[in-house]
C-alpha cells in the first residue's frame, strides 16, 4: 500500500455536478456530461447522465444517474523504490433528491460504484502489495450545495464519503457571475483517505449554457504529503436536451 509519502491523488465523479445549477435554471431535463483532469501523478476520465424521474426536472425532484469512467495513477514505493502504476476502470449508478429553498440550492445522493483496480508490477521488494488491488465495490452519499449571495455572487460545494475505499471528497467555490453565460472564481479541493491527504487551490470558469451545451475549465496547484507540490487541470462539458 502506498505511503503517505508516495499517496497518488485518486478522483471522483463530481465535477461533473458543477454543470447542474446553471442548466437547472435553463429548465433543461435530461443532462450528459463528461470530463477529463490531469494531474503529475495521475489522470482522470467520465461519461455519463442524469435523469429526473416522471414528475420532477433537473434541480427540482427524484433523479437518477450513471457514469462510466477510468481512473490511472502513479506513485513510488519499496525499497529500493519502484514506480508501480495502476489503471481502474468503473463505473457507478445512484439516486438523488433535489430542491430549492430560498436562495438555497441543494441536492443529497447516494451511488453504488465499481472500480476493478490493476496495480502494476502487483509485487514490490521492501513494500506490502498495492491496495486497492483487483474488483472494489463502493457507496457514496453526496450532498451538493449552492448559496446565492447576491445577484452576481454565491458559494457551492460538493462533499461526499466513499465506504469501500474509505475515501472523501469536498470541493468549495466561490461563484462570480459575470453575465448570463459566464462564471468564475476560485476553487479549494480536500481529498483524502487511509493513506493520503490532498489539498487543491485553483480557479474555475464556467462557460455557457448555449443551445444546452456548456464548458468547465479548472486549474491550480495542488499540495501533496511527502511529494513534490504540482499543477493540475480539468476540462469538461455537458449537453442538455
Amino acid at each position: 500500500m502506498p505511503t503517505p509519502r508516495s499517496a497518488p491523488r485518486l478522483a471522483l465523479v463530481l465535477a461533473a455536478f458543477w454543470a447542474v445549477p446553471g442548466l437547472a435554471q435553463a429548465g433543461s431535463d435530461t443532462l450528459w456530461l463528461g470530463g477529463t483532469q490531469w494531474g503529475a501523478y495521475s489522470s482522470y476520465s467520465y461519461l455519463g447522465g442524469i435523469q429526473p424521474l416522471p414528475g420532477a426536472r433537473l434541480g427540482q425532484g427524484w433523479y437518477v444517474s450513471g457514469f462510466v469512467s477510468y481512473l490511472r495513477y502513479r506513485y513510488t514505493t519499496g525499497f529500493p523504490a519502484q514506480d508501480v502504476t495502476t489503471q481502474a476502470p468503473g463505473g457507478n449508478l445512484g439516486i438523488g433528491y433535489a430542491s430549492v429553498l430560498g436562495n438555497l440550492g441543494w441536492s443529497l445522493s447516494g451511488a453504488v460504484g465499481y472500480a476493478n483496480f490493476n496495480a502494476q508490477p502487483s509485487s514490490v521488494v521492501g513494500a506490502a502489495r498495492p491496495k486497492p488491488q483487483g474488483a472494489v465495490w463502493t457507496f457514496t452519499p453526496q450532498l451538493q450545495w449552492d448559496f446565492r449571495l447576491s445577484r452576481r455572487w454565491s458559494v457551492a460545494g460538493i462533499d461526499s464519503y466513499s465506504f469501500g475505499q474509505a475515501s472523501f471528497w469536498t470541493d468549495w467555490r466561490g461563484k462570480w457571475r459575470l453575465g448570463p453565460s459566464l462564471e468564475l472564481g476560485p476553487e479549494g479541493i480536500i481529498q483524502g483517505g487511509p493513506n493520503y491527504r490532498i489539498h487543491q487551490v485553483g480557479l474555475f470558469a464556467q462557460i455557457g449554457p448555449f443551445s444546452g451545451w456548456q464548458l468547465g475549465l479548472a486549474g491550480g496547484v495542488s499540495f501533496q504529503s511527502g511529494l513534490a507540490n504540482s499543477g493540475y487541470a480539468g476540462l469538461s462539458f455537458s449537453k442538455s436536451f
